[in-house]
């Protein structure tokens, strides 16, 4: 049975998905459905608003201080103060959020593939500028070995639409030299790549925090997009003919 504030709460979902501009209550009251399952937030999220000022007051406050609000329990209170630790987290890893030298991504590999018991290879989908869009993570039985199909790659560039693209997987033979699997990969990710529009900037090889490798540094990657490029491929077919 569908409680009394369903409707209204579906007409705010609506609104935010619609691309509305939201004010500041209504955000704070949508955060707290996930506390209040069955009661009006709107109230709360007002005397919240009154006391704290702003959306960063309220998160930023401290537990006990949010309960003294009328209507505010224990749940709400380190809900919004976990919210609070959460967006202090993000904004003190600047780094993460952009890719744009080599040092950034050795430090985002490391970070990641540190004391892995398997093999890894992770997709880390950029903005233009370099920002972080998506991270996704692969794996497999095969503690040597992840296999990744072109088609997956595709849907991913598709879903997340990126500028940029870098690879990286782990070894766990303390060797970051790459295989003929690793290079073939290699082509074949520069190949789908140049057939949707997105910039293959390098691929990684991590055996150790002081042992990684990467295609650029050896100039193999600068090899790799003369050669397997839509624009190669289509000369070669005209030739052929």
């Amino acid at each position: 049975m569908e409680n009394k504030h369903g409707g209204h709460r579906k007409r705010m979902y609506e609104k935010l998905s619609g691309g509305d501009k939201l004010f500041d209550h209504e955000i704070l009251e949508m955060l707290l459905y996930s506390v209040y399952r069955q009661s009006n937030t709107n109230g709360i999220a007002h005397d919240l608003l009154n006391r704290f000022v702003s959306l960063k007051g309220v998160i930023g406050a401290d537990p006990q201080e949010l309960m003294t609000v009328d209507g505010v329990g224990e749940s709400a209170a380190y809900f919004l103060a976990t919210l609070g630790k959460c967006f202090e987290r993000v904004n003190s890893v600047e780094w993460l959020a952009s890719l744009k030298n080599r040092e950034a991504v050795k430090s985002l590999i490391k970070m990641r593939f540190r004391g892995k018991p398997e093999e890894y290879l992770e997709l880390y989908l950029l903005s233009r500028g370099g920002n972080v869009k998506r991270v996704v993570t692969f794996t497999s039985e095969d503690i040597n070995r992840v296999v990744l199909t072109a088609e997956k790659i595709v849907e991913i560039i598709s879903l997340v639409k990126p500028f940029k693209l870098i690879a990286a997987h782990n070894h766990l033979n303390g060797s970051s030299s790459p295989s003929e699997n690793d290079v073939n990969f290699t082509k074949e990710l520069q190949m789908i790549c140049s057939m949707n529009n997105v910039e293959l900037v390098d691929h990684f090889i991590y055996a150790g925090d002081d042992n990684i490798y990467c295609f650029a540094d050896d100039d193999r990657m600068e090899s790799i997009k003369k050669s397997y490029s839509m624009d190669n491929v289509i000369k070669w077919i005209e030739k052929s003919n």
